[in-house]
């Protein structure tokens, strides 16, 4: 699979948000993030939002299984994870929408069977990347309002444009805002954007190589309800008015999490 979008459709998850009952709640997002530790080893977290994964004590994740080498497409292996406030860890910021889970053992008794990829920890955004700047195109990945290929439990790439400068906090918090139709079921989107043409066009990469940043995570939606306002963007029904306005969590806050978790279990 040479196409590097094609292979983060693999690197995102859909989270169903389960009750005591196991009767559905809500539906998010998520995507897997690979950390090294030290010369051969890795962690793995399922990287999504607080207001996901502390909204219940019990998730399942829809996994396409692995064929050879390959995705098996359409034969999907659903998992339960519970006991899930007792493992997720949240950004120690009460006012930053990100948590991550840590799944590296999940992984290593099921090597042969899953299919997927996931997001090497030099992908995320420094935000000095000369190359970021306001009004550049960006991608979002991940299972708006149910509607994704339930057959092949594959994700949709969406597009947007970052409408905030990047570099700069958006009213002092480690956001930005992207001109995007963010709509329920995104909520833990990652985003990413191509910074190939821009090193092209400014003579500073070889040719033909991608340099595609996570530049962060989908938390919520702005609305319009007489005043301007966010909401989650989890799957219960909206009767506001979606401005076409989403709020992005910078990967630097991500960043700043993980390396707050320890290597060492």
């Amino acid at each position: 699979m040479s196409n590097i979008y094609e292979q983060l459709l693999y690197t995102t998850l859909r989270i169903e948000c389960m009750d005591e009952e196991s009767n559905l709640l809500s539906i998010g997002t998520g995507f897997l993030l690979q950390r090294p530790v030290g010369t051969d080893k890795y962690k793995l977290y399922l990287v999504s939002n607080k207001h996901v994964l502390f909204g219940t004590d019990s998730i399942a994740i829809a996994f396409t299984k692995m064929k050879g080498n390959e995705a098996d497409l359409g034969n999907i292996l659903r998992l339960p994870i519970k006991n899930l406030k007792e493992n997720v860890v949240p950004h120690p910021n009460p006012d930053v929408d990100i948590a991550v889970l840590e799944c590296t053992g999940l992984f290593v008794i099921m090597p042969e069977q899953l299919y997927f990829k996931a997001v090497s920890y030099d992908m995320l955004a420094t935000f000095d990347e000369p190359e970021l700047s306001v009004a550049e195109n960006v991608y979002f990945v991940g299972y708006p309002d149910n509607r994704y290929d339930i057959k092949n439990n594959l994700p949709l790439i969406r597009t947007g444009l970052i409408a905030s400068h990047p570099k700069i906090n958006y009213n002092g918090n480690e956001i930005f805002i992207i001109d995007a139709q963010v709509f329920p079921g995104s909520s833990g989107s990652p985003v990413y954007i191509d910074l190939t043409y821009e090193n092209i066009r400014n003579g500073q990469i070889v040719l033909g190589k991608n340099d595609i940043k996570l530049l962060g995570i989908v938390s919520s939606t702005m609305i319009r309800n007489n005043k301007l306002k966010s909401i989650n963007t989890g799957t219960q029904l909206l009767t506001e008015e979606v401005l076409g306005l989403g709020i992005v969590y910078k990967a630097t806050a991500i960043k700043e999490l993980i390396d707050s978790m320890p290597t060492n279990n």
